[in-house]
């Protein structure tokens, strides 16, 4: 596919990432009934994920025939858990009340926690090797990295500005979150779109 979309799709990613980290933290103080807590979760799970995605995809990604398929495909896949994580923050409080003793309760929500907000974590993590892979070429390594690095944190940048004070203060959380949502999804039928397309060419 045109390599010029992918740096886009990159920040896209990106900006929807840091959606989600702020929007989470809200329904996690409800869990935790500090903002401390929810942050401290939400910051420590997401770069678990970052770490680990990066880590299992890391030699898939050398040997992937059309990585830019497989990016688009973790979009779809990050988007649709994005629904599905929705339900599970209302299926949460009869999960964990029943588990709500003194001792060592924060350590028990983090766990429960950590293990559902690992998931999308970790595809996100995945998205660096499978892009680098798409993008990158070796004769200008530095160049290409730098400006795949550089795209997606100006669009995590916009990502936490825009849906801390404007997107969650005039759709709400729950609209917000189905926004991100929505965004991923159509973000990987795109690049599944001109990833076909550019596999039909050769």
């Amino acid at each position: 596919m045109n390599r010029k979309i992918l740096p886009w799709a990159f920040a896209i990613s990106g900006f929807t990432a840091l959606i989600y980290e702020v929007v989470w933290s809200r329904p996690l103080q409800l869990i935790f009934g500090s903002t401390i807590y929810a942050v401290s979760t939400i910051l420590t799970t997401f770069f678990a994920g970052f770490a680990l995605g990066s880590f299992l995809f890391r030699d898939y990604a050398d040997n992937v025939k059309n990585p830019a398929r497989l990016f688009g495909l973790i979009q779809l896949g990050i988007g649709f858990y994005g629904l599905i994580i929705l339900w599970l923050f209302k299926l949460l409080p009869s999960i964990y009340l029943p588990l709500a003793i003194p001792p060592g309760i924060q350590f028990i929500q983090f766990t429960l926690l950590f293990s559902i907000i690992i998931i999308p974590a970790t595809l996100f993590g995945a998205t660096w090797p499978i892009i680098n892979r798409a993008y990158v070429r070796k004769e200008e390594l530095g160049k290409n990295s730098g400006r795949l690095y550089a795209v997606n944190s100006f669009g995590s940048c916009l990502g936490s500005l825009a849906a801390g004070f404007v997107l969650m203060p005039l759709l709400g959380i729950k609209n917000t979150s189905i926004l991100a949502v929505l965004t991923n999804i159509s973000l990987g039928i795109i690049v599944l779109i001109y990833s076909e397309k550019e596999e039909n060419k050769i």
